[in-house]
């Protein structure tokens, strides 16, 4: 494998996928300034400036996972808690296609019961994917906090609380 950073390259997936306060992005919305590249990259937000997908860091993930490969960005939030594979809005299924699927199983099942969580979401869409199945959740805040159960046959149950549970 070369040693050399990867870069984002043409992809600006996540330019599209991402909500952006700061310039009134709505979620899946193409984000004006990206042309091929971020034409505002020295003036960017505090938001763009602190994202960096799971393809970028993880030097041993294969191209043919680059979000415009796969048409998902991988992200994860700041505690590691949860791996969100957020989809294309043009492609909303995008997550279920191999080899993003097997993958996303994979570390289902290698975190499984560890308190970690693989997610798939399009737009406020939401799955678990557990090491068995994909739990849909329908439309929920992405706020909102999920609480998974597994009982005594192995059926997985999921709860979700918080402000905003539900997306309205």
């Amino acid at each position: 494998m070369s040693s050399r950073p990867k870069t984002c390259g043409p992809c600006g997936l996540c330019c599209k996928v991402f909500a952006v306060e700061e310039l009134a992005k709505p979620m899946g919305a193409p984000c004006p300034h990206y042309a091929g590249g971020c034409t505002i990259y020295q003036t960017r937000p505090a938001s763009c400036r602190s994202f960096e997908c799971v393809w970028l860091m993880d030097p041993e993930m294969p191209h043919r996972f680059r979000p415009d490969q796969t048409r998902v960005v991988l992200d994860q939030d700041p505690e590691g808690l949860r791996l969100i594979a957020r989809c294309d809005p043009a492609n909303p299924l995008a997550w279920k296609r191999n080899p993003m699927h097997a993958a996303l199983r994979a570390r289902a099942a290698a975190t499984w019961r560890t308190g970690k969580l693989v997610l798939a979401a399009a737009g406020r869409r939401t799955w678990v994917i557990t090491p068995k199945s994909d739990i849909d959740l329908g439309e929920i805040d992405p706020a909102s906090t999920l609480r998974v159960e597994e009982d005594a046959s192995g059926q997985v149950h999921v709860r979700v609380t918080g402000p905003g549970a539900a997306a309205g």
